[in-house]
């Protein structure tokens, strides 16, 4: 945050009688203006530095600062919180039935994955066991609804990936 002043606030001669949160706002719009003041005012009434953290973000949100997908990680980090996002979703144009999704999770949601029984060599294949699980359920969900709940669902333990990773060779 740039200061407006060179000379200190306290300097002020309005600034003598002023004490607690009634200080702080008047040195806030004393040194600061535009999104820094609005910042610095957000943080002063939060209730917490967290609210206050989050605050700040809201304001970079409404001016334009940073996006929505990139606001909701921050906030997930900044509440300690698992955060998962599709980014992309794509169709091969030249085959209908091939396409990719791009995702986005923080380190939180891997440790939330490890907790309820994902392991995997990195982070990418932990989410990548986990959305074979969600893309499977999804089918065998589709299957149960298209029999009207007629036929025994599928044991999914032995079953193939749904959703296969490939690694792009490196040109020779």
């Amino acid at each position: 945050m740039a200061k407006k002043s060179k000379l200190p606030f306290g300097m002020m001669p309005a600034s003598w009688g002023l004490k607690g949160k009634s200080r702080a706002i008047a040195e806030a719009e004393y040194y600061y203006d535009g999104e820094d003041l609005e910042k610095a005012l957000a943080v002063i009434n939060a209730d917490s530095d967290i609210d206050g953290e989050i605050a700040k973000l809201d304001i970079e949100l409404k001016n334009g600062t940073i996006g929505k997908y990139e606001y909701e990680k921050k906030v997930a980090e900044i509440k300690d919180e698992p955060y998962v996002n599709v980014l992309t979703l794509d169709v091969n144009p030249e085959n209908a039935k091939a396409g990719f999704m791009e995702l986005d999770w923080n380190d939180n949601f891997v440790k939330f994955l490890h907790d309820n029984g994902y392991t995997g060599e990195s982070d990418e294949a932990v989410v990548n066991k986990w959305f074979n699980d969600v893309c499977r359920t999804v089918l065998i969900q589709e299957q149960a609804d298209l029999d009207y709940g007629l036929q025994e669902q599928r044991n999914t333990d032995n079953s193939e990936d749904v959703i296969k990773t490939t690694t792009p060779k490196e040109d020779e």
